[in-house]
């Protein structure tokens, strides 16, 4: 698999040093928060790598949602439009919650699952995104906590995927544009 790719973009000692320091970041922002908890909500399936890393590095009591949604369909790269395709899986009403996901790119997975939440009764939403494409992504779409800014390159690894591949790998990676340049 790491043929496949033109190279390691982030490594994976990177990428556990940067968690730890999220994790950090994330419980001094939510440390008046403690007595409730926090429920975090984790858009499945790219992010499913991250939120596991993350949570372990959360000291305080959580509950955890899980929201599927679409946006890449198949063996392609360029967005579909985004679509829940599993909805929310816990009360959020009332409740701090901590949206994670794996990448923003044009941000329309993350507006419509953020509007998702706010019409179930959450009390706060906040955003954590491992990867942020700072060329694509809408300026007037906050995220409060960002792993790593990145070139507007096809990223996979690390959760990320192309046609439901490369997920496992420990690393990111710029997949090798031959491998879907027929997608595009």
């Amino acid at each position: 698999m790491e043929a496949d790719l033109e190279r390691i973009l982030i490594p994976r000692d990177r990428i556990a040093k940067r968690v730890k320091e999220l994790g950090q970041e994330i419980a001094w922002t939510y440390e008046d928060d403690e007595d409730d908890g926090i429920t975090i909500v984790t858009i499945l399936s790219g992010a499913f790598i991250f939120v596991s890393d993350l949570i372990r590095q959360l000291p305080f009591r959580m509950k955890i949602g899980l929201i599927t949604v679409s946006s890449y369909r198949g063996a392609t790269t360029q967005a579909g439009g985004a679509r829940i395709s599993q909805d929310l899986n816990v009360q959020v009403a009332g409740r701090h919650v901590l949206l994670v996901d794996d990448i923003l790119d044009t941000g329309g997975t993350l507006r419509l699952v953020r509007e998702r939440l706010a019409d179930a009764g959450a009390k706060s939403i906040r955003v954590c995104v491992l990867l942020r494409k700072p060329s694509k992504a809408p300026s007037d779409l906050n995220v409060e906590f960002v792993g790593f800014d990145i070139e507007d390159k096809f990223v996979v690894g690390y959760g990320l995927d192309y046609d439901d591949h490369y997920r496992n790998l420990p690393d990111i990676g710029i997949l090798r544009p031959e491998l879907y340049a027929s997608s595009h």
